[in-house]
């Protein structure tokens, strides 16, 4: 069974034909993307310019992107999908999930998260907030001394 969808000038062909990667954990949809020569420029030059290992990575990404964002205009709040990190970042991520450190993606970001979140003393942000308020008030009151002074010399 195939589907077409043409959105933004770009047509997209795709059927329900399952393809199977050696290595990968579960199924997945091929899809046909048509896309003007000009258009597949840009996505290339974009492509080389970033972190994808290649086109489909960047349309999956794109594609996803799209729809978290169109999301959170519609309202929901769901926690997105996808997560940009730096690549070294990635790196070790994946390397700690080949050593069985962590059994997947998803299961190194959760526990990231609490450990990250463990080390944050709430109390210790509150304070350094209210300190950097009342400086900025200091600062700002030093300012409109200034201002008032540099109005009166032009006065003279």
């Amino acid at each position: 069974m195939s589907y077409a969808l043409t959105k933004f000038g770009v047509q997209l062909y795709y059927s329900l034909k399952k393809v199977g990667r050696a290595g990968a954990k579960e199924m997945e949809s091929k899809i046909s993307l048509r896309v003007s020569d000009e258009d597949l420029e840009i996505i290339d030059s974009f492509i080389a310019r970033h972190d994808f290992k290649n086109r489909s990575e960047f349309i999956r990404e794109a594609a996803l992107e799209y729809i978290s964002r169109h999301n959170i205009r519609s309202g929901e709040t769901e926690v997105p999908g996808r997560i940009h990190l730096p690549k070294r970042f990635k790196h070790s991520i994946h390397y700690l999930i080949s050593l069985d450190y962590f059994n997947s993606w998803e299961h190194a970001l959760q526990e990231l998260v609490k450990m990250g979140l463990m080390t944050i003393d709430a109390s210790e942000i509150e304070t350094k907030l209210r300190l950097y308020g009342e400086i900025g008030g200091k600062v700002e009151g030093i300012l409109e001394v200034h201002r008032e002074k540099d109005r009166e010399y032009l006065q003279r």
